[in-house]
C-alpha cells in the first residue's frame, strides 16, 4: 500500500502536466491563429504521458519500454521546439531533430537490450532532449533579439532549461551522489520531476503573458488601421493628433488633405481591384515623404489626411512632390493614363484647432478639384495656386 501511494503521489506532476497542455489547447482554441500554442500544448501532452507511464513502472519494465517511451519524449521535446519557432516564425529543423531523435532512439535500444544500463539510458535521452528544444534557438537570436521583458525571461528560461536537460544526470551525479543506485535513481526522478514541473509552470505563464500581449496589440492595430492601405483611420489620426499638438516642444505643424481625381471613373472604368492597387500605390507614394512624427491616414474613399512636423512651405513641396511622383507613375493606369491627385493644405497649431483646420484644408481641396484638378492649394493670404 505505502509503495502504491507514493506512485500515485508522484502522478501529480504528470497530471499537472496534461492540465496545462488543455489550457494551452484550450487558448488555442480562442486564438486559432496561434498555432504555436497548439505545438506547446501537444509537447506538455506528451511529456506528461511518458512521465505517468513511468512514475508506474518497475524498473524492469522501464528497460523493456525504453524506446517507446523515449519517442514520446523526444517528439514532445520537438513539439515544445516547433511550438516556440513558431511565436518567432523560425523553422524548428525538422530534418536535423530527425537525426537526433533517430540517434538517441537507436542508443536507448542498445542500452536496454544489448548492454543493459540505465544510467547510459538517462545520458542519452536527457543529451537529445536538450539538443531537440535547442534547435531553434539560434535560428531566433539571428533574427531578432527578444524585445521586452516578458518575451527576455520567456526566451531565457527555456534555453537555460534546455541547457539543464542535456546535461543533469551529469550534474545530479557531481552534486554528491555516492553511486548509480536505486536510491540514487530515486532521488534524481523526483529532482528531475520537480525541475520539469517548475519550469512548466514558468514557461506557460510567460507564453500566456506573451501572446496576451500580442493579441492586444494586433487588436489595437485592428482597431486603429486602415485594412486596405494599412494607414491610421480617421479616428486613430484624431487619437494621436492630440498629443502631438499638445507638446510646445514640437512643430510647427501643418495638416494636408488629399484627394485622388475622378476615383469613382478608374473604379467604374477599370474595377474595384484596380481601384484597390491605386489606393495602396497612394499610400505608399504619401509614406515614403513622411517622418517618424509625422502622421499619415485614409479618411475614407480615396481621402488622405497627412500632419506634418514641417511649416508651410515645405508641406507644400511634399505635397508637390507626392502629386508629381503619382502623376509620372503611367503604369498605375492601363492605357498610360495619367492618375492625378489634388491637395489643400493649412497649418494647426493645437489639438483644439483640429476640427477647423480639417474643414478649412478640405475647402482649399475644393477650391483645387474646382480649378481642374491635379493641383495644391495652400492656406496663404492670396491662395497662390499651384498647377501642373
Amino acid at each position: 500500500m505505502p509503495i502504491l501511494i507514493d506512485r500515485l503521489f508522484l502522478l501529480i506532476i504528470p497530471a499537472c502536466m496534461l492540465l496545462l497542455g488543455a489550457m494551452l489547447a484550450g487558448c488555442w482554441r480562442v486564438q486559432r491563429r496561434r498555432f504555436h500554442l497548439l505545438w506547446v500544448a501537444a509537447s506538455y501532452a506528451l511529456v506528461g504521458s511518458a512521465l505517468a507511464w513511468q512514475s508506474l513502472m518497475s524498473v524492469e519494465e522501464l528497460q523493456r519500454w525504453a524506446v517507446v517511451t523515449g519517442m514520446l519524449y523526444l517528439f514532445g521535446a520537438w513539439s515544445f521546439a516547433r511550438g516556440l519557432a513558431g511565436y518567432y516564425d523560425v523553422s524548428a529543423r525538422p530534418r536535423l531533430g530527425l537525426l537526433i531523435g533517430a540517434v538517441v532512439l537507436l542508443a536507448l535500444y542498445y542500452y536496454s537490450r544489448v548492454e543493459v544500463s540505465l544510467w547510459m539510458r538517462m545520458l542519452w535521452l536527457n543529451a537529445g532532449l536538450g539538443l531537440m528544444q535547442l534547435l531553434p534557438a539560434a535560428r531566433i537570436l539571428r533574427r531578432q533579439l527578444p524585445a521586452g521583458g516578458l518575451e527576455r525571461a520567456m526566451y531565457w528560461s527555456y534555453v537555460v532549461f534546455a541547457l539543464n536537460t542535456s546535461i543533469r544526470p551529469i550534474l545530479w551525479l557531481a552534486a554528491g551522489s555516492k553511486g548509480q543506485d536505486a536510491a540514487f535513481f530515486s532521488s534524481y526522478w523526483l529532482m528531475m520531476l520537480a525541475t520539469t514541473m517548475l519550469f512548466a509552470l514558468l514557461f506557460a505563464m510567460l507564453l500566456l503573458a506573451n501572446t496576451v500581449r500580442d493579441t492586444m496589440t494586433a487588436l489595437r492595430a485592428e482597431r486603429n488601421m486602415d485594412p486596405l492601405t494599412n494607414l491610421l483611420n480617421r479616428r486613430a489620426f484624431q487619437e494621436a493628433a492630440g498629443p502631438l499638438l499638445r507638446d510646445p516642444q514640437r512643430g510647427p505643424w501643418t495638416l494636408l488633405i488629399g484627394d485622388i481625381d475622378h476615383f469613382k471613373r478608374i473604379n467604374d472604368t477599370w474595377g474595384h481591384a484596380h481601384g484597390d492597387h491605386v489606393l495602396q500605390t497612394v499610400a505608399g507614394a504619401l509614406t515614403q515623404q513622411v517622418r517618424g512624427d509625422d502622421l499619415v491616414a485614409r479618411f475614407g474613399g480615396e481621402e488622405f489626411v497627412l500632419l506634418l512636423r514641417t511649416d508651410l512651405a515645405s508641406a507644400e513641396s511634399i505635397a508637390q512632390r507626392i502629386r508629381m511622383q503619382l502623376s509620372e507613375n503611367r503604369q498605375l493606369l492601363p492605357d498610360g493614363d495619367r492618375m492625378t491627385i489634388s491637395f489643400g493644405i493649412a497649418p494647426i497649431t493645437s489639438p483644439t484647432e483640429l476640427s477647423a483646420t480639417l474643414s478649412r484644408a478640405d475647402g482649399l481641396l475644393y477650391q483645387a478639384k474646382q480649378a481642374g484638378r491635379d493641383r495644391v492649394y495652400v492656406a496663404r493670404p492670396l491662395n497662390e495656386i499651384q498647377t501642373t
